[in-house]
């Protein structure tokens, strides 16, 4: 078990690792352009690419849909009640609470984890909650719903062609398989290389407020997680990854979008490194429970 949990580790903890030893070293990194790459090519070509080769049943999606929406809906009541009862602003501790990294570690870690099932499954999960995030997030920053601003979200029409080829059961020619493929396996790596270069860069300015949100979106996340799976039944790789993906910290873009719109980006920021360091810790344990299942 040991050899097994350091198997799944390791590669994201490196990897993280050596984006983070880049930035400290003062080596440039733009990640302004790769962040639009990530968004706008890599990773919807590997939501494209890993869904229409799994065979992935379109009822199977449905159902992750739904059980992300479910979490959602549980992080969006318990965490807006917990802030107003310890005072932290929402407009910087509810979407941190809302948007977990289902990409960056959670892809990763589900893929170490389960092989290409996990992979598959997470990708699901994460199609629901980037979509959420590119709607609902920069509403929550700015304080007004942009349409201009959803519509502007490739992975919205990805997922949706995605769902077409899958529906109508289309066979994607080879060299559209290969193209995506080839793209969308540059994504993982880059994601957490990514995210080892931001967490160099994040600073702490309000240790309460970022101690506060970190808790809440780990201890939410892992309880809303165990509360999904007992309501649904679950077992196998289908109840690890839900726990998986509920337990993540926060997503870097919620630093991104608090930094565009002026919402308090710096407890942002702590919020996120806080609260990544401690998934890092407790991962062994997370993992080791995930497994058994």
């Amino acid at each position: 078990m040991t050899f097994e949990l350091f198997s799944i580790i390791a590669p994201v903890f490196l990897i993280a690792a050596t984006g983070y030893a880049w930035a400290k070293l003062g080596y440039s990194y733009d990640t302004a352009l790769i962040t639009r790459l990530l968004t706008n090519v890599t990773t919807p070509c590997l939501v494209f690419s890993r869904m229409t080769s799994l065979d992935f049943p379109l009822a199977l999606f449905g159902e992750l849909a739904l059980l992300t929406v479910c979490a959602t809906l549980i992080w969006a009541a318990v965490g807006y009640g917990a802030l107003k009862l310890t005072g932290v602003p929402r407009d910087s501790g509810l979407p941190p609470i809302l948007f977990p990294n289902a990409g960056n570690m959670g892809l990763a870690i589900c893929l170490f984890a389960f092989g290409e099932e996990g992979l598959g499954l997470g990708l699901c999960f994460f199609v629901m909650t980037a979509t959420m995030q590119f709607t609902i997030s920069p509403w929550l920053a700015s304080g007004h719903f942009s349409l201009a601003t959803m519509l502007r979200a490739p992975i919205i029409y990805v997922t949706l062609i995605t769902l077409g080829v899958m529906a109508l059961n289309l066979q994607v020619p080879v060299w559209l398989a290969n193209t995506t493929e080839l793209l969308g396996n540059v994504s993982i790596p880059m994601m957490l290389v990514t995210l080892g270069v931001s967490l160099a860069g994040f600073g702490i300015s309000n240790l309460r407020n970022s101690a506060i949100v970190s808790c809440l979106r780990l201890g939410i996340g892992f309880g809303s997680g165990l509360l999904l799976i007992w309501l649904f039944d679950m077992d196998g790789p289908m109840a690890g990854v839900i726990l998986i993906m509920c337990s993540m910290p926060p997503a870097v873009f919620n630093y991104l979008f608090a930094q565009r719109y002026g919402r308090n980006p710096e407890e942002v920021a702590g919020t996120v490194i806080l609260s990544t360091i401690a998934a890092f810790i407790l991962l062994p344990f997370l993992l080791a429970y995930v497994l058994g299942f």
